[in-house]
């Protein structure tokens, strides 16, 4: 049985990989202009899907394919794949996250593919590997791997460090996104942070690019739709100094994936800090009462 260095070791440079598919995907996204604009086809949660979103993910799936990578991916559009016999590895995509902002403005608005490789086929939120955003409208890609930080690597090719903020309080300077889409979050968290700026990009991939670059402070949504953002933003998230949590304080780290969340909705709260985030659910508690 060989040693857990030779297995890393013999593992794929899936670092240099996310970056080659959300780089594919990229190319789509310029390539497809106006076209990807067209409708084609109903996904897995009844709603119809653009041209971008399925050959965005297509562009993903045929990067791996064409590296013989030993991957099951969950998809928004194309569900699950084996890309080879006897997947080693468990990827979760995401083709074009924030499509309504594609829509009400391609090339200008925020959205991106997501793309992140966890290190087996049923794994816990921290058996991460890597995790990716490439947000089409600037160029910039957002990435991490297991215990080497997060970065932004620019359309220029300048790459940084990055890091969530340093807010470890909850007051009337806290930067915060609420996923408006999902009743339940309106329910829970905007219905009781009235008063405060709170506001709602409507992408995942700028919820998670902001909280990991220290843009903003919080960020309150709930499971849905497999969890793929909430999966590949985790690793992002984690290496940048901050936490994902449950409405009970606990971190996903331990939780399963394919298990955590998956049937009904419950509160995600992802925060620059444990502080911040305990600091939130302390305040909610408060208003349930009044």
């Amino acid at each position: 049985m060989k040693c857990e260095r030779e297995q890393f070791e013999m593992m794929p440079n899936f670092e240099q990989i996310i970056f080659l598919a959300l780089r594919r995907a990229y190319e789509v996204h310029e390539n497809l202009g106006s076209r990807g604009e067209e409708l084609i086809q109903k996904n897995q949660f009844g709603e119809t899907a653009l041209r971008i979103d399925i050959e965005a993910e297509e562009a993903v799936i045929n990067v791996l394919k064409e590296n013989n990578i030993p991957i099951r991916i969950i998809s928004e559009e194309h569900g699950q794949i084996d890309i080879m016999p006897n997947p080693k590895y468990l990827g979760v995509l995401d083709g074009l996250d924030g499509s309504n902002r594609y829509q009400a403005g391609r090339g200008t608005e925020r959205y991106g593919t997501m793309f992140g490789v966890f290190s087996n086929i049923d794994p816990l939120y921290h058996d991460y590997i890597t995790s990716g955003i490439m947000e089409h409208s600037t160029g910039n890609f957002f990435s991490s791997q297991k215990n080497a930080s997060s970065f932004l690597l620019e359309k220029n090719g300048d790459k940084s460090l990055i890091h969530v903020s340093d807010k470890n309080i909850l007051n009337k300077d806290t930067k915060i996104y609420i996923n408006e889409y999902w009743e339940l979050c309106r329910n829970v968290f905007l219905s009781k942070l009235k008063g405060r700026e709170a506001v709602d990009p409507r992408a995942y991939s700028t919820y998670f690019s902001d909280l990991a670059s220290g843009k903003t402070d919080l960020v309150l949504t709930c499971t849905g739709k497999n969890n793929l953002e909430i999966a590949i933003g985790f690793g992002l998230i984690a290496e940048a100094g901050g936490v994902i949590i449950d409405s009970n304080g606990e971190s996903l780290e331990n939780k399963k994936y394919l298990q955590f969340g998956q049937k009904e909705q419950l509160p995600i709260i992802a925060a620059s800090s444990q502080e911040l985030a305990q600091d939130l659910i302390d305040f909610l508690k408060s208003k349930n009462k009044d």
